[in-house]
């Protein structure tokens, strides 16, 4: 068994990342060997543009208060979201950057079949709430056919 949690699927940025993700998968599983992956679900997610914004703050470990805004951008072409996130604590600054891919059941469903995977059930949380296209999440247990 494989298994991938905290929507690390979506560090993949391309189609050839997120295929050779699932070839090189499936190449270490046995027959019938077990994939089981989370990914977030790109309609439960508010995929715009945001100009910065104010998103909270928090009490360092030596007791200074940060002050944590950001932007986000959506590239919509590549379903790939660019966040910048800005800490202030007064006396210095900081900016951490991140992107991820937000690939549609459809697609997914197409990526996992390729290298010979059998989606044996699709569920929303870790609960095995059954998927629907709603939901927040997709966890995919996929088997290997040969």
């Amino acid at each position: 068994m494989i298994y991938s949690t905290e929507n690390a699927f979506q560090a993949f940025l391309s189609d050839e990342g997120q295929r050779a993700s699932l070839e090189t998968a499936y190449k270490h599983l046995e027959p019938n060997g077990l994939f089981v992956f989370e990914t977030r679900t790109p309609l439960r997610v508010y995929l715009s543009n945001q100009e910065e914004s104010i998103w909270g703050n928090f009490i360092d470990k030596d007791g200074i208060k940060v002050k944590v805004s950001g932007t986000q951008l959506y590239d919509s072409s590549n379903q790939i979201m660019h966040w910048a996130t800005f800490r202030d604590w007064g006396s210095k600054k900081t900016t951490s950057r991140i992107a991820c891919r937000f690939t549609d059941n459809d697609t997914l469903q197409r990526l996992l079949t390729s290298p010979g995977f059998c989606i044996e059930n699709q569920y929303s949380d870790w609960d095995k709430t059954p998927f629907t296209p709603l939901s927040p999440s997709i966890i995919s247990v996929c088997r290997k056919k040969h």
